[in-house]
This record gives C-alpha cells, sequence and structure tokens, in this order.
C-alpha cells in the first residue's frame, strides 16, 4: 500500500469492506497523485523522417507527441521508434534506436527507451542489442512485432537475441499470437517476456490470461484490445494477479486515456490500480540501475516540449 493511501486510510479511521473486495472509486486527491504517475509501457513514437504509424497523423512530432501524452495525464513511458520497428537494415534500425536515445536524453526522467532489432544480419542485431543496453542504458528490448518485416521466433537467430536477453537482465517485450508466446516462455524460462495485448476474442483472451498466470517470468500488457471490454481487467488481475499485468496504451496508434478510465473504473483495490499504472513496470525497469549510461530513470520534472 503506498505512502499516500495509507495516510487516507488512517485519516478516515474506517474503509468499507466493499471498498476492500469490489474497489471503490478513487478520491480526487489519490486520482491526481495516480495521473501524475502513471507509466505507459507500450508507447511507438514518431520517426524524424516522418514514419508513423497513425492512419490519419495528428501527432507528426515529439513535441506533438508529448503534448497529446499530457492531455491523457500519461507523464512516463517507455518509447520505441516507428523506424526500428519497420527497419528492413540494421543502418534503420540504429537510426530509430537513436533517435529514441536523444528524446530520452531531450525529455530527461520522463521516457525510458527500448531497443528494437530484426534478427536478419544477427551478428549487427547482437551488436546493437549490447550497445544499446550498455550504452544507452535501454534495459526494455522491443515491441517486437515480426508481422512488420517477416520475421519468425522459432529460429536460431532468435534463440541467440533471447539469450543475450537474458544475459544482459533485459526484459522483452512482444507482439506474438499465443502459440508463439508460448513456445517462447516454455524454450526460454530464463527471459522476463511481457506480452503484448490482451486479445481480440473471450477465447483468444482466456487462454492468453491462463498462459501468463502460469508462467512466473511472464507479463502482460493491456495496450490495444481486449480491456475495453468491461470485467476483462479484473479477470486478468484475478487470474495473474495485480504484479503482472501492466498498463500500456500502444500510443501513437491506440488513445491512452481510454486504457487509463477502464483501470480507474474497474472493480480494483486503489492498490491494484498503482500496481498497473505504474509501479510494476517501475518494479521491472529498475534493473537499469545496475548498469548502462543515460538510463533516464531519474524523476525529474518532465518538460512538455522540445
Amino acid at each position: 500500500m503506498s505512502g499516500f493511501r495509507r495516510r487516507e486510510v488512517l485519516g478516515a479511521g474506517l474503509v468499507s469492506l466493499a471498498d476492500l473486495v469490489a474497489g471503490g472509486p478513487l478520491s480526487g486527491s489519490v486520482r491526481e497523485d495516480t495521473r501524475r504517475e502513471i507509466f505507459d509501457a507500450h508507447l511507438h513514437i514518431p520517426a524524424d523522417n516522418g514514419l508513423n504509424f497513425q492512419w490519419n497523423i495528428v501527432t507528426a512530432t515529439m513535441p506533438e507527441f508529448v503534448a497529446y501524452l499530457d492531455r491523457c495525464g500519461v507523464r512516463r513511458g517507455v518509447i520505441s521508434s516507428a523506424l526500428s520497428n519497420r527497419a528492413k537494415t540494421p543502418d534503420d534500425y540504429r537510426q530509430g534506436n537513436r533517435e529514441v536515445a536523444k528524446y530520452v536524453e531531450r525529455y530527461r526522467g520522463r521516457f525510458r527507451g527500448a531497443c528494437v532489432v530484426t534478427p536478419f544480419a544477427i551478428e549487427e542485431a547482437l551488436r546493437e542489442i549490447e550497445d544499446c543496453r550498455t550504452k544507452l542504458g535501454m534495459v526494455w528490448l522491443g515491441e517486437f512485432c515480426p508481422y512488420m518485416t517477416g520475421y519468425q521466433f522459432e529460429t536460431p537467430e532468435w534463440g541467440r537475441i533471447m539469450q543475450l536477453a537474458a544475459a544482459l537482465d533485459c526484459v522483452v517485450h512482444v507482439h506474438a499470437t499465443t502459440k508463439e508466446i508460448r513456445y517462447l516462455a516454455e524454450r526460454f524460462p530464463e527471459n522476463t517476456l511481457v506480452l503484448a495485448h490482451l486479445g481480440g476474442s473471450p477465447d483468444e483472451i482466456w487462454e492468453r490470461i491462463a498462459l501468463v498466470a502460469g508462467k512466473p517470468k511472464l507479463y502482460m500488457d493491456i495496450a490495444g484490445s481486449g480491456q475495453e471490454r468491461v470485467g476483462i481487467l479484473e479477470r486478468a488481475v484475478k487470474e495473474i494477479g495485480a504484479d503482472r499485468v501492466l498498463y500500456g496504451s500502444d500510443f501513437a496508434i491506440n488513445e491512452p486515456a481510454g486504457v487509463i478510465a477502464r483501470v480507474r473504473n474497474a472493480f480494483l483495490t486503489e492498490e491494484q490500480r498503482e500496481k498497473i499504472l505504474f509501479r510494476n513496470l517501475e518494479r521491472l525497469l529498475d534493473r537499469g540501475r545496475k548498469g548502462g549510461a543515460s538510463s533516464g530513470i531519474e524523476q525529474a520534472p518532465a518538460p512538455t516540449g522540445e
């Protein structure tokens, strides 16, 4: 239980059983504190060359990207580059990752960088991961989206990426089918994995929740799909536990505030909400304190423009 929540409970002297079991509405002071601390695990920044995942572009630049997050109450996030996700060559993903590092530094204290590679030129990919970890302080790898460039997880090359990620104590964030994530979790049990998205149908969501629940190093972010259905988040927390469910939005593709509203309105305790909205991600990224340069983990005031 957080300090501000503990003070609120002690000050009130009484908390109803219904609030503890079903989760009560956030008080105004708690809501404002929580909104300042929201930490988004799933953000894609626009590339400096104009590449952007939005169908109709409204946040074409980083100042616009950050301004939109401000409107939604998202003060911190893990960012990866659209250019790295679409990379055709090592130069492409190196450029995208360096743009990420630039904005981590420019908005110091606000963002943590994510390194994205493709496994085709595997030696260069491994070198890039090591450089991002040791020189740029990036402990988050991904979101890896194989459907964008056509690679597969069940290859020797991807196995080498997973082995290096484990050796460097990195988090691996993957956009994968349930079959693919099951393979990764079983083949590489030493890796910390974050599965992006709850899913698009009841059967898929139940299967993915059960899979994450049974693998202690597997986490789930609630970006993109599934969470908008009332009751899904509550089931995920009940079966997985609040400690391994992460707030993510998939912005600049999807709307951050809608996911926040679902977390805030869900039948959860305030402690569970805090874990989902920021504490779980803080804990995952704390491994960044072990090494690497310019990790950007200091909680400095967050600027709103370049």
